[in-house]
This record gives structure tokens, C-alpha cells and sequence, in this order.
């Protein structure tokens, strides 16, 4: 297989479900926009009657984020000023970490204060928290309970004690940011570890049948009825498409809400990390059904009965093949996945993976696993754009994107329809700032 053969092959899907893809862009206008009628007010409250008002959208309700790893991770100040001025501009939520293993490192030096002493990929929650006020980008975090992530230090089987210890990191966590967060992911890749891959679980808790269950009601506990807890799975959606309400995942979400576990969103992962374990050409096959649109359609469908908001939580599109052409099927790819997302009345938000070349995770444990290697990020390692980046932008600032003008009626009204999101509504003499939430 050629890369142009790669190409081919991860697109074909797509390209061949036109009657699908039109019917999603049918569905973005009936479920992302919203008739707005707003009265036009001068500065002494008297309507502005008869008169010509331009309306453009500032912001969208619908959330199109990344990871922030990489705030100040840079080798110069030249660099950390350009990924501060750029992450904004194309993103609307940032994913924080909060690995236990780089959070406190050693027991008891916790690394929340933004000035802690840095560690590769993992800025402290303070840093990137005061980022995020800065600029208005919406702040997650990720995650509570990850068995991967777990500190040396730890007494991993003894399961008194270290109950004891994640009952004190929820808590801490939750001193320092309730109410501070967009949303909080409580678990993540649950299935993944606790499930097949069992034998490579580093915590006793995390072979507990009942450690989800311990998990959610402490993050309620700790961080109130207020907020929005996420559970967090891998990349399930072919296997949803092809095993229905039979797949694991969904056997997992489905277990956990009819117990009563407080789940407020359905997260699930779309990593297509072609080439991370090898060879790009030998992993085509093996990833081509994450860009199957009728696999995408069918288990978005499926997990949007399960009666939950939902949202991409990490996503991956690889390059396939180095150069321009490499970089323009990772943009066309990335058009038709946020579009099938966006389409979804259930999802609130997706959220992009690693966004520069050249910086991504590489494992320490399995040598062999290099995601620098899938080339996805959304810029070059020089900080430059790539087309999926300006395609991102595109998408959210100018296609799903409303501006207009209009003619008030003799009372100030004016009547629109438009995406759902914060609007500035300017006209002769003045202006003014209105919301249209799907949600309101």
C-alpha cells in the first residue's frame, strides 16, 4: 500500500456516503440554531426603532477544545508567547491535567501553584487555570481516577491505605478548584485497564467492582450537585457500531446508570494513531473504521440513547504521509469527523489531542509506542498552521458561524436565526451584547 493508497482508504467512507454527509449538515441547522428575537435598546433603555443593526456571533455555546500541555513547555519565550496567543484563537476549552504522577510526584509536594517546578507536558492546574480566565477559554479537568497514571510512592496494593489516599486527592483537588472547572472527568479509560488488560493495572481499587461507584459519589461529594461529572472511555465507536448494545462500553455505561451513579456527560476517545506503534502503512486497516461514517452514525445514535449529553473527550487524526498532501487529507478528515460530531443534538463538545508536531507523549514503559510519529498535530512544530488548523477555524468562524444584518420593527425587535452562542448586536449610536443558548 502506497500513502496515497492510505489516503484513499481512510477517506473512501466519507466520499461515498454523500446522501449521509448532507443529512448531517441538514441536522446542524435544525439542532445548532435557534430563532432569537431580542429588543434594541439605546444607552438611556428607549427602543432603537427602524434603524439598521449588525449581529455577529462573538462566541459559540458548543465547545471545540484541546489539550493545554504545552503552556510555556517551550524552549524559548518567543515560542511560549506564540502557542499563548495562538491556543486561544482556535480553541474555546482547554483540557488541564491532573495526573496524580506528575500532580505529586513525591507524597505530600503537590504541584497545583503555577510556579511549581516543571515537569514535560504537565503545567500546573494554577498556570493553566489563570490562562484560561485570561483569555475566556472554558477550563476541564482531567482526570481524578486514572490507574495509568498512578505515583511510584504509592502503596498500590494495600487497598485500606490507598483508599484512604484517593480520598484525600479528590478532596484536596476539590479545596482548591470546585467550582472553578467547566466540567470534571472522574474516571478514565476504566475499560481499558480494568477490563482486558487487567494484568497491567497498578492499584488493587482499580480491580474493586465497585470502585466507579466509590469514584462518583465522592466527586459529588466533593465538588457538589453543581457540577458536571464525565466519565471517559477509549476508542469505542467502531466496536459500538458493530456490537450495538452489546458492546462493553456501552454494557459499562448502561450498568453504571441504572446503579445510579451520578454520570452527568458520556465521554468517549477517537484516537487514530496511525503510526504510533510502528509503521503508518501496516496500521491502515486496522484504523480505517474510526473514519467509517456509517460506523460513526450508528454509535453516536446508540450513545445518545443512553440519555446523557455526550463528547468526544480526546480525538487523533493523523498525517498520513509527510508534505502537503499528508497535511490535506488530515484536514479533509478532520471537516468530515467534527461535522458528523456538530451534527449530534446530544454532543456539548469535542476536544482535540495533541495540537503541535514534535511534542506529543512517548511512553516510558513501551519504547515502541512514539505518538510524534501519527504527525496529527493541528500545527507544525514551528508553531505555523497546518490546513486542519485553518479547516478547524473555518468551521466554528465562518461556516457554522452567523453575521447579519437587520431592520428593527417600530418597538426595537429584531428576529433572527442563528448558532447558539454569545452575540454583539451593533447599530448607529451604540451597541449591545446578548446570549442565544440552546440551554437558556
Amino acid at each position: 500500500m502506497t500513502y496515497q493508497e492510505a489516503r484513499e482508504t481512510l477517506l473512501k467512507s466519507f466520499r461515498e456516503n454523500d446522501a449521509l454527509y448532507e443529512s448531517k449538515l441538514s441536522d446542524i441547522e435544525k439542532y445548532r440554531k435557534g430563532e432569537k428575537k431580542i429588543q434594541i435598546l439605546d444607552e438611556k433603555g428607549a427602543p432603537v426603532s427602524k434603524k439598521r443593526v449588525k449581529i455577529t456571533q462573538k462566541t459559540h455555546e458548543f465547545k471545540y477544545g484541546a489539550n493545554i500541555f504545552l503552556l510555556d513547555e517551550f524552549g524559548t519565550e518567543e515560542e511560549n508567547r506564540i502557542y499563548r496567543d495562538t491556543f486561544h484563537r482556535y480553541f474555546n476549552l482547554a483540557t488541564l491535567p491532573f495526573y496524580w504522577a506528575e500532580l505529586e510526584p513525591e507524597e505530600g509536594k503537590l504541584r497545583f501553584d503555577k510556579d511549581s517546578p516543571k515537569i514535560y507536558r504537565r503545567p500546573a492546574p494554577d498556570l493553566c487555570l489563570e490562562y484560561c480566565n485570561e483569555t475566556g477559554v472554558s477550563p476541564k479537568l482531567h482526570c481524578l481516577y486514572y490507574d495509568k497514571f498512578t505515583p511510584d510512592w504509592l502503596p498500590r496494593e494495600d487497598r485500606e491505605r490507598m483508599t484512604y489516599l484517593y480520598d484525600k486527592r479528590f478532596r484536596e483537588i476539590a479545596e482548591r478548584y470546585k467550582g472553578k472547572m467547566w466540567e470534571y472527568e472522574v474516571t478514565n479509560e476504566m475499560l481499558e485497564i480494568g477490563g482486558f488488560d487487567w494484568a497491567k493495572k497498578k492499584c488493587v481499587l482499580t480491580d474493586d467492582p465497585d470502585i466507579m461507584d466509590w469514584c462518583y459519589k465522592k466527586a459529588r461529594e466533593y465538588f457538589g450537585e453543581e457540577a458536571t461529572l464525565v466519565i471517559n472511555e477509549g476508542n469505542k465507536i467502531p466496536v459500538i457500531a458493530k456490537s450495538g448494545y452489546m458492546a462493553p462500553v456501552i454494557l459499562e455505561y448502561r450498568g453504571a446508570l441504572d446503579r445510579g451513579l451520578d454520570i452527568d456527560k458520556i465521554g468517549m476517545q477517537h484516537h487514530a494513531f496511525l503510526g504510533c506503534g510502528g509503521d503508518q502503512l501496516a496500521e491502515v486497516e486496522w484504523y480505517a473504521d474510526m473514519f467509517n461514517a456509517k460506523y460513526i452514525d450508528r454509535a453516536l445514535k446508540i450513545l445518545a440513547s443512553l440519555g446523557r449529553p455526550l463528547e468526544i473527550t480526546e480525538m487523533t487524526i493523523p498525517c498520513v504521509g509527510e508534505g502537503a498532501e499528508g497535511e490535506e487529507c488530515q484536514a479533509e478528515l478532520l471537516k468530515y469527523l467534527y461535522t458528523y460530531f456538530f451534527a449530534c443534538p446530544e454532543m456539548e463538545n469535542v476536544v482535540y489531542w495533541n495540537t503541535v508536531d514534535d511534542m506529543c507523549y512517548v511512553s516510558e514503559e513501551n519504547s515502541a509506542w512514539n505518538e510524534n510519529n501519527c504527525h496529527a498535530g493541528l500545527f507544525r512544530r514551528d508553531l505555523t498552521p497546518k490546513p486542519a488548523a485553518l479547516m478547524l477555524k473555518k468551521l466554528f468562524g465562518e461556516i457554522w458561524h452567523t453575521e447579519l444584518e437587520a431592520m428593527t420593527d417600530e418597538d426595537g425587535y429584531v428576529t433572527f436565526r442563528g448558532f447558539f452562542g454569545d452575540y454583539e448586536a451593533s447599530f448607529a449610536g451604540g451597541e449591545m451584547n446578548f446570549s442565544h443558548y440552546k440551554k437558556q
